[in-house]
C-alpha cells in the first residue's frame, strides 16, 4: 500500500478535502483549527473570488475562453459546480494553455 510504512517510514500529507477517509496505515487525519474558517473566509472575500455571467447556449470551451482571458487575471480555477465536464485535468490544463490571453503572462499550469 503506498501510504503504508512499508516504502517510507513516516508519511505527512496534504488534502484540501477534511475526511478521514485515509489508508489505515496514515491514521486519524489531523486538523488544523481555524482552517474551514480562513478557507471561506477568503473564498468568499470579493476581492480574491471573482464571477462572470456566461450567455446562454455557453460550452466547456466557452467558459475556459472566458476564465482565461478574465481581468483581473485568474490565479486558480475552482470548478465547485462540476461545469467543466467531458475533459480531464490535463485536457484542461492543456486548453487554458492555448488560449492566447492566457498564454501571453502563465507559463504554466498545475492541477
Amino acid at each position: 500500500e503506498v501510504g503504508g510504512e512499508m516504502l517510507f517510514g513516516k508519511r505527512i500529507g496534504f488534502s484540501g478535502t477534511p475526511s478521514d477517509l485515509l489508508p489505515q496505515a496514515l491514521g486519524r487525519c489531523g486538523y488544523e483549527e481555524g482552517s474551514d474558517g480562513k478557507m471561506l473566509s477568503v473564498l468568499t472575500d470579493p476581492d480574491v473570488v471573482g464571477w462572470a455571467a456566461m450567455a446562454n447556449g455557453w460550452t466547456v470551451e466557452s467558459l475556459l475562453t472566458t476564465v482565461a482571458a478574465f481581468e483581473p487575471r485568474v490565479n486558480a480555477l475552482i470548478d465547485t459546480g462540476a461545469l467543466i465536464t467531458g475533459l480531464n485535468n490535463l485536457q484542461v490544463a492543456q486548453f487554458l494553455l492555448r488560449v492566447p490571453a492566457f498564454s501571453a503572462w502563465c507559463e504554466g499550469v498545475v492541477f
